[in-house]
């Protein structure tokens, strides 16, 4: 999944919990548009949970092996809320994972809600008037799934030797 499939994903449910009027993705170095609203930083951390799992399958080929990794993964989104109503838009996020109404959504797309909060207060001045600011981490878990092929060996040839290194004996292995 990439980080625009995950903020698209994102961007209705934090719009459902919340109440905020606008959400725009994070970093994109453009004008904030006016009035309230939210940004979503999208992966800003991630971690695995467990080991991952480990499929291999022989491609109709007959000489490729496809290998597949599914690895568990816990994904940190960082939601900041700005201007009037920051910090009860961001508290209202607060349990989004106890919503029908998101979760299910989420599930199908193959991300859980971990958890949210807690609500950070970064109100700060800006151009000489103090700017209401809140922030809340959404932790979601999910697996990605990663392929890569690799050949399988079809012959090696080699040769038998002594101790003190005269060949004895050629041979050959074919698949």
């Amino acid at each position: 999944m990439t980080n625009i499939e995950l903020y698209k994903l994102l961007r209705p449910a934090v719009a459902t919990a919340s109440g905020v009027p606008k959400i725009i993705m994070a970093g994109q170095n453009k004008e904030p548009p006016a009035g309230s609203y939210a940004s979503i930083h999208v992966r800003t951390d991630i971690r695995e949970r467990g080991m991952a799992f480990k499929r291999r399958r022989l491609l109709p080929d007959n000489e490729t092996f496809e290998h597949t990794i599914r690895s568990q993964q816990e994904v940190t989104c960082v939601v900041e809320f700005y201007r009037d109503g920051a910090k009860e838009y961001a508290a209202n996020l607060l349990q989004a994972d106890k919503r029908d109404d998101i979760v299910w959504t989420l599930y199908k797309a193959g991300l859980c809600i971990m958890e949210t909060g807690p609500v950070l207060d970064l109100t700060a001045l800006q151009s000489n008037q103090y700017e209401e600011r809140a922030r809340v981490d959404i932790r979601l878990r999910m697996e990605v799934e990663r392929k890569y092929e690799i050949n399988r060996i079809m012959e090696v040839h080699g040769t038998v030797q002594s101790e003190d290194g005269a060949d004895l004996q050629p041979f050959d292995a074919r698949a």
